[in-house]
């Protein structure tokens, strides 16, 4: 798109990529490849967990490239990927890199429900939409994907903006879809997206929290974002300089958290927004040379029913 916010969306939030096998591949004979992708803008540092109805499972020796695409070498996944769930998440101890931003995503996990995958699908992402469905589906205990779907496209506000066409984008290829969108819908889309990440890496392991809660916290910041910044992703018209949110860790405090549940924002999170940080395009890290190296090591480490390891 040539609209000057969409353009710059998918310079600087958006990187895309298109891989090819690696010479350092270890696990080519582990199975058919499949490439999943980490995205928030492209995450790089991530390792792929995957586990299927039949009982086979298995974690990536290598981890999420500069473009945020990890591969996953496994017959079962490749063939009746329905029946898989996978898990994306970050080695203890090991750095993940938004790479759209530069910012720190070492505590983020995302996950793809069982049955959100669909036989023949090339484009495999997981995000935190998908993720939002996974928690849906625990929550509910209803395997139903489209009403899943459907839930949370709802919760977020996003039912009635979106075509079918475009949430089903959303989940599978973000970084495409993104760019068919008209500039407000798409801003609005980053900014949940964003903010959403933000929600589930506090959020994640307090099992009280519902879902309602964390779409609720989600629209409630997403929407000051763009209120105090309204050229975000940008820092003004014109500029090169990148908008950093990240609002974790004033929403880890219970209190922040339950008011912005209620549609107030804490002043600690207004404060942030209204004079972000921001990084200039120019500092942003290259996806040919990621801050994280991705390259399975020389000996993986042990796995239970195959491994995987990445492509470029």
């Amino acid at each position: 798109m040539k609209i000057k916010l969409i353009s710059a969306l998918i310079a600087g939030i958006i990187l895309a990529g298109c891989g090819s096998d690696s010479d350092d591949n270890i696990d080519k004979d582990k199975g058919k490849p499949s490439v999943v992708l980490a995205f928030d803008g492209a995450i790089n540092g991530m390792q792929a967990t995957y586990s299927c109805d039949n009982g086979e499972t298995g974690t990536t020796a290598g981890k999420t490239d500069g473009y945020g695409k990890v591969t996953i070498y496994n017959d079962t996944f490749a063939d009746k990927p329905e029946s898989c769930s996978v898990e994306l998440s970050v080695p203890v101890g090991e750095k993940a890199i938004d790479m759209s931003n530069g910012k720190d995503m070492s505590k983020v996990a995302y996950s793809i429900p069982k049955g959100l995958i669909k036989a023949g699908q090339t484009d495999i992402a997981a995000t935190p939409f998908t993720t939002l469905i996974t928690k849906t589906m625990q929550e509910t205990g209803d395997t139903d994907i489209q009403t899943a779907k459907d839930s949370v496209f709802t919760s977020l506000g996003l039912d009635s903006s979106l075509t079918e066409e475009q949430k089903e984008g959303m989940l599978t290829k973000p970084q495409e879809t993104l760019a068919t969108l008209d500039k407000t819908i798409a801003q609005d889309v980053v900014a949940k997206t964003v903010v959403l990440s933000d929600v589930l890496v506090t959020q994640k392991d307090d099992e009280t929290v519902t879902v309602a809660d964390i779409a609720a916290v989600t629209g409630t910041i997403a929407k000051d974002v763009i209120a105090k910044n309204p050229t975000y992703p940008k820092a003004s018209e014109g500029s090169n300089d990148i908008i950093v949110i990240d609002v974790s860790d004033a929403l880890a405090d219970k209190d922040n958290f339950e008011q912005a549940a209620g549609g107030v924002v804490p002043p600690v999170i207004e404060e942030e927004l209204t004079d972000p940080p921001v990084v200039p395009e120019a500092d942003l890290p290259k996806p040919e040379k990621p801050p994280v190296d991705p390259t399975p090591p020389t000996t993986p480490p042990g796995t239970g029913g195959g491994d995987g390891s990445l492509t470029d």
